[in-house]
C-alpha cells in the first residue's frame, strides 16, 4: 500500500510539474493591438514584429533592441518603434536570415519593374544597428500573385507562402534554393504538406529537419486555423501532424517561429471576460486577450512530444 501511495504521489508530482512547464508565456509587448509575428536576430539582440491596424487598414514592422545588463524581461528591451525600413508602405512578417545579415519580409510597396498591389518578398541588410535599403527579390521568386511569410535555412533556401495558379488548394507553401547567390526556380512543396485546403505561414528549421506551418480547412482542424509540424526523413517531408490542444485553439493559431529553446506562435483566441458594461468593453478592447492577435511561447521540446 505504501508503494502504491508513493508511486501515485510521484505521478501526480510529475503531472503538475509538466503542466506548469508547458504553460503558454505571453510576449512582453502584447498590448491589445494585433501583434502578428516575431523574429529575433541570431545573437538575440534585435526583435522584429508586425503590428496590424484594425480591419487590416495598415501594417508596420516594429523593432526593439535588447538592453545590456538587465535581467527583468519586461525591461530588457527598448520600447517598440517603427523599423527604419518600414512605416511608409504596408509591411508584414519579417524573418532574420540565420546568418544575421539580412531580414526578409513581405510588402506592398511599389515594385521596381511592374505595377501591382500584390504582396512581394523583399529583403534588407542589417549590421550592428545599421539598416540598408530594401531590395525586391525579383521575378525569380515574386509573381503577380501574393508571396508572403519568408523563412530561411542556414544555406539560404527560402520557404514562403503564395497564392499562385499552380497551388493544390487555396494557398500553398513553396521554396526557392539559393544557387550562385541567386534564387532558383520556385518549387511547390506538394503533398503531403500542401493539400486542397490552405497551407500558410511556415517556419523551416535552419537545417531543414522540420517544418511548422499553419493550415485551414484541413480534415484535422480544431478551429479557425491550426498549426502542424512535418518532419523531414530521407529528404522528404512526412505526413504533417497536428500540434496539441495547448497550442491549437478553436480560433486562428498561426505565425510559427522558433528561437533558441522556445517555440513562438500567434493566437486569436480571446480570454474569458465579463463585458456587461461600456467600461469593461473599452478596457478589454485595449488589452491583450481580446482576440485580435497575441504572441505566446512554449518550450520547444513541447512540440516534439507525442500529441
Amino acid at each position: 500500500m505504501k508503494a502504491i501511495t508513493l508511486r501515485t504521489t510521484i505521478l501526480i508530482f510529475l503531472l503538475v510539474l509538466t503542466a506548469g512547464a508547458f504553460a503558454k508565456d505571453p510576449i512582453w509587448f502584447n498590448s491589445g493591438v494585433n501583434n502578428r509575428d516575431i523574429t529575433f536576430s541570431p545573437d538575440g539582440n534585435v526583435l522584429l514584429t508586425t503590428i496590424v491596424a484594425p480591419k487590416n487598414q495598415f501594417s508596420i514592422i516594429a523593432v526593439s533592441y535588447k538592453k545590456a545588463h538587465v535581467t527583468n524581461e519586461e525591461h530588457t528591451w527598448t520600447p517598440l518603434q517603427v523599423a527604419p525600413f518600414s512605416g511608409e508602405h504596408q509591411d508584414i512578417e519579417a524573418a532574420f536570415h540565420p546568418n544575421g545579415h539580412w531580414v526578409y519580409f513581405a510588402s506592398k510597396r511599389p515594385k521596381p519593374d511592374r505595377d501591382g498591389s500584390d504582396w512581394d518578398l523583399w529583403r534588407v541588410s542589417y549590421s550592428e544597428g545599421n539598416w540598408g535599403e530594401p531590395e525586391n527579390l525579383g521575378d525569380a521568386v515574386n509573381s503577380t500573385a501574393d508571396e508572403f511569410y519568408p523563412s530561411l535555412t542556414s544555406e539560404g533556401t527560402l520557404y514562403f507562402t503564395a497564392t499562385r495558379t499552380d497551388t493544390l488548394g487555396l494557398e500553398d507553401l513553396y521554396l526557392s534554393r539559393l544557387e550562385d547567390n541567386k534564387y532558383s526556380v520556385v518549387e511547390n512543396l506538394g503533398a503531403p504538406v500542401n493539400s486542397v485546403a490552405y497551407e500558410f505561414n511556415a517556419f523551416i528549421a535552419p537545417d531543414e529537419s522540420y517544418l511548422i506551418f499553419g493550415g485551414q480547412r484541413r480534415p484535422e482542424e480544431t478551429g479557425g486555423g491550426d498549426l502542424y509540424i512535418a518532419r523531414k526523413v530521407n529528404g522528404e517531408f512526412e505526413e504533417p501532424q497536428l500540434l496539441g490542444a495547448d497550442i491549437n485553439s478553436t480560433r486562428l493559431d498561426y505565425c510559427p517561429y522558433v528561437f533558441g529553446d522556445r517555440f513562438y506562435f500567434t493566437t486569436e483566441f480571446p480570454d474569458d471576460a465579463e463585458l456587461g458594461t461600456v467600461e469593461r468593453i473599452n478596457s478589454w478592447y485595449q488589452s491583450p486577450g481580446n482576440g485580435l492577435g497575441d504572441i505566446y511561447s512554449v518550450p520547444l521540446d513541447y512540440i516534439f512530444r507525442p500529441q
